[in-house]
């Protein structure tokens, strides 16, 4: 299975060969097929195990997980597979935008930091006056 760590990783893998291949960007993404049958020499040691002398590349059913999610998107011939817009794009965030879609996505943080913002301000208020 495909934790979160290996997730990283893998689209990290991914975003690097594409970036090396076709520069930053979405213009070639449609360009830039990802194999499902890469050599294990080819692969870094983490994506693949091996067990009884038989290597087992990891990459077919870590691409279907994120066909699921929308990352990546498999060719009609099965062997192939591309970034999504969404894919590239959500790899590719900083952390700073991560932190604006989460805020975007839960906007009960910004009224409880605001409420605590708030408090602060009625104890120094309270403070001030005492003295």
């Amino acid at each position: 299975m495909l934790d979160q760590r290996n997730e990283q990783l893998f689209l990290k893998w991914l975003s690097d060969e594409y970036d090396t291949r076709f520069g930053y960007g979405v213009r070639n993404i449609d360009r830039c097929p990802f194999l499902t049958t890469y050599s294990v020499k080819d692969l870094p040691n983490w994506l693949y195990s091996v067990k009884d002398n038989v290597a087992k590349s990891h990459v077919l059913a870590w691409a279907k997980e994120l066909e699921a999610k929308g990352i990546v998107r498999f060719a009609e011939n099965g062997y192939e597979f591309y970034f999504t817009k969404f894919g590239y794009e959500s790899v590719r965030r900083t952390w700073l935008q991560k932190f604006a879609i989460w805020l975007n996505n839960n906007p009960g943080a910004i009224s409880a930091g605001a409420f605590l913002v708030s408090l602060g301000s009625l104890l120094v208020a309270i403070i001030a006056l005492q003295k």
